[in-house]
C-alpha cells in the first residue's frame, strides 16, 4: 500500500514539473525582445484660436497656457505635458500648441483657465488635435 502511494506521488510530481517547465518555456517564447528600438515620444498638436479684446503675442500666450496648466494640475503635470506655442499668427489670432501624447488632454482641460493676458480678457478655443505638424499647419492656413 505504501509503495503504490509513493509511486503515485512521484508520478504526480513529475507530471506537475513537466507542465511547469512547458508553461514557462511557452511563455518565454511569446516574449519578443526588440533591440535598438528608439523610444519615440509621440507629439500632439492642438490647433486653437484666441478671442481677445486686443492683439496678443505668441510668447505671452505660451506663458498664460503654462500658468493655467500649473494652476489646474500643478508643476508635475506642467513638466509632463510641456506645452509650447510653436506657431502663432497674430493677424488671425490662430496658433498651434505642441505637447506630448500623455499630456495633451491635460492641456485641453487647462485652456479655459487662461482668462486674462496683459490686462485684457482672453478665451482660447481649441479647434482640433492632430498628430502631425503638417496637418496642423494646413488647418491654420499655412503651407
Amino acid at each position: 500500500m505504501l509503495s503504490i502511494q509513493l509511486i503515485i506521488d512521484i508520478v504526480l510530481i513529475l507530471w506537475l514539473s513537466i507542465l511547469t517547465i512547458e508553461y514557462f518555456r511557452r511563455r518565454y517564447l511569446n516574449i519578443k525582445i526588440v533591440k535598438n528600438k528608439k523610444i519615440v515620444k509621440a507629439k500632439r498638436y492642438i490647433v486653437f484660436y484666441a478671442i481677445t479684446e486686443s492683439k496678443v503675442k505668441g510668447e505671452d500666450l505660451e506663458k498664460i497656457v503654462r500658468n493655467s496648466l500649473k494652476e489646474l494640475l500643478g508643476t508635475m503635470w506642467l513638466e509632463i505635458a510641456n506645452p509650447k506655442v510653436i506657431i502663432f499668427r497674430e493677424d488671425t489670432q490662430e496658433g498651434i500648441i505642441s505637447t506630448n501624447r500623455v499630456g495633451y488632454k491635460s492641456v485641453l482641460a487647462s485652456l479655459p483657465f487662461a482668462k486674462e493676458i496683459n490686462g485684457s480678457k482672453i478665451l482660447i478655443v481649441p479647434r482640433r488635435t492632430t498628430g502631425s505638424l503638417k496637418r496642423a499647419k494646413k488647418l491654420i492656413g499655412l503651407k
